[in-house]
């Protein structure tokens, strides 16, 4: 396992504590697959699932942003925008390697350190001044 969920930090809204948590449950099964060697069939299907539960969190993420006129909007878009891109990049070079070990340091070293870091400024702030406007 990667990361055990209850070691991400919690935000103000419950709907995106819950993303998060799918999200992290998602990385751990494609995680493990390649530590476990896994068949490359598997760990595309995984990737992929992870790819499209990324793009769907993002998103919907934006959607209230945009709802409710969040303040810093562009400045969160932007680091959504950033990681997107990473992931267009690596899903060209997945195409063209099939290398899991280009999926596995991407998501240590790259995806994960940013997660957290995202959580704890980015999304606790936005999750703050949302949950004046949402209740869930």
């Amino acid at each position: 396992m990667l990361l055990d969920v209850s070691q991400i930090p919690k935000v103000a809204l419950d709907r995106m504590n819950r993303v998060h948590e799918e999200e992290i449950n998602l990385l751990n099964q494609l995680f493990e697959a390649i530590d476990q060697g896994k068949d490359i069939n598997e760990i595309e299907r995984l990737f992929k699932a992870f790819v499209e539960d990324v793009k769907k969190h993002f998103s919907s993420e934006q959607e209230m942003m945009e709802q409710f006129n969040f303040f810093a909007y562009p400045m969160h878009r932007g680091e959504h925008d950033m990681v997107l891109g990473q992931l267009t990049n690596l899903e060209k070079k997945w195409e063209k390697e099939k290398n899991p070990e280009l999926i596995k340091a991407y998501i240590e070293n790259e995806f994960l350190p940013w997660l957290m870091n995202h959580i704890q400024t980015m999304d606790t702030v936005t999750a703050h001044f949302l949950s004046h406007f949402i209740r869930d």
